[in-house]
């Protein structure tokens, strides 16, 4: 079995465009690049998301719902260590 993948906040930091971005929800890391211009809610909501710990957000917006949190799985990179 593969070891996960784990990152720092310093290197999360470092895919913080629209076309590298990276961003943490609830400790996970995801490479949302290829999302940005599929999000139904328009490209800003997933560009205001690069770089940064997300959780409040996503959770605020699609908290409990099943299909936005199946397809942020699909986007998992790792999680974030501290």
């Amino acid at each position: 079995m593969a070891t996960p993948t784990t990152f720092t906040l310093a290197t999360v930091a470092t895919h913080n465009n629209a076309s590298d971005c990276w961003t943490v929800v609830n400790g996970s890391v995801y490479n949302v690049t290829s999302w940005i211009s599929k999000h139904p809610g328009g490209s800003g909501a997933i560009k205001g998301m690069c770089v940064v710990d997300a959780s409040a957000a996503f959770s605020g917006q699609h908290g409990g719902e099943k299909r936005p949190a199946s397809e942020l799985a699909g986007f998992k990179i790792g999680t974030l260590i501290k």
